[in-house]
């Protein structure tokens, strides 16, 4: 049962540093006790221009594409790093001994070099795709998804779907049409990896929005077959209205097994969110959850967990209490 193993790569909120999330290429970060996390990516993020030597510099954001890049970052993880946190440069001259820093970016000029570097990562059948959320730059993707997969132990290969967000708490609207804009490449990346793999999809807040219109466009679209290849899927914080969730997962056969959903009514980004739509409540802050009765979903209620990110919004990976929690549980799964 993979279940609880669903809980665990979950991705990516608003950042908890000065600078927004710059990417720090440091080739030489070799240092004592820290570690390595691989993350793959695949993004429909334009360069900022033709020409440009590293794919994700700081100017890599926003700007949407309708093909697909390739690439996986080298991340060093400080070895005073602690649970549930992104040790971010902010204003210091980055450094490997306290630090995220990048070691080395290797880019693929297709989707087989990057499945075929995907296979020779680890040999494993199986791989993590996150899908982040809301106002999220890809820098703070890839390093929330290193340190998720690094908190979490995690010995399958990890790839960050990055999404054209703004990057702004102001570009909420842009971000909901991003999405709608991003759902064929990623029905493309699935196609492509269920081909090969079992894949666990883990997506947060308005990741998931995104997660959903995908798995119903696939499945009505007559390519649902694909969808036996999911190991499972969980959604974070899930910033989408109910009624359109249950309208969304009556469309999707077969419904991913194990489905998970990660809520609490604690979540004051989900509160803004429905005052902004009119509503009481999002999925991922439900309180009535007979709601959801009748759909094959695993609910876990995290609203007394303390710690974590101020907002409540991503407490499943950044409150060190819920990252021993589910870890814990993730043993006991096997």
């Amino acid at each position: 049962m993979k279940r609880v193993a669903l809980l665990f790569m979950i991705i990516v909120v608003l950042p908890a540093c000065a600078a927004r999330g710059v990417i720090s290429l440091v080739p030489s970060a070799v240092v004592a006790g820290a570690a390595q996390q691989d993350v793959f990516i695949a993004t429909n993020r334009l360069p900022a221009a033709e020409g440009q030597p590293r794919l994700f510099q700081q100017g890599f954001g926003e700007r949407r594409d309708p093909a697909l890049r390739f690439a996986k970052l080298d991340i060093s993880i400080p070895p005073v790093h602690q649970p549930g946190q992104i040790e971010w440069p902010g204003s210091e001259r980055p450094d490997p001994a306290k630090h995220f820093v990048v070691r080395q970016e290797h880019k693929y000029p297709g989707m087989d070099q990057f499945v075929q570097a995907l296979a020779d990562a680890n040999g494993r059948d199986e791989v993590v795709l996150f899908v982040h959320g809301f106002n999220v730059n890809n820098a703070e993707a890839a390093y929330r998804l290193a340190q998720i997969a690094h908190d979490f132990e995690s010995s399958l290969p990890v790839i960050a779907y990055s999404w054209p967000s703004a990057g702004s708490p102001r570009g909420y609207v842009y971000d909901r049409d991003s999405v709608i804009f991003s759902r064929d490449g990623l029905e493309e990346l699935l196609l492509t990896l269920t081909a090969r793999k079992k894949v666990l999809v883990i997506a947060h807040s308005m990741g998931s929005q995104l997660v959903m219109e995908t798995l119903r466009q696939m499945s009505i679209s007559g390519k649902g077959a694909a969808l036996d290849r999911l190991s499972g899927v969980a959604l974070i914080s899930p910033d989408i209205d109910d009624d359109v969730f249950l309208q969304q997962a009556e469309r999707i056969t077969p419904f991913p097994q194990p489905f998970m959903l990660l809520v609490s009514a604690k979540d004051r980004i989900l509160d803004f969110s429905a005052f902004l739509t009119g509503k009481p409540t999002r999925l991922g802050s439900i309180r009535d959850l007979d709601a959801l009765d009748g759909l094959p979903i695993d609910i876990v209620d995290l609203s007394n967990i303390e710690g974590g990110d101020r907002t409540g919004h991503s407490t499943a990976f950044t409150a060190p209490a819920a990252i021993k929690l589910l870890r814990n549980l993730d043993r006991t799964a096997r």
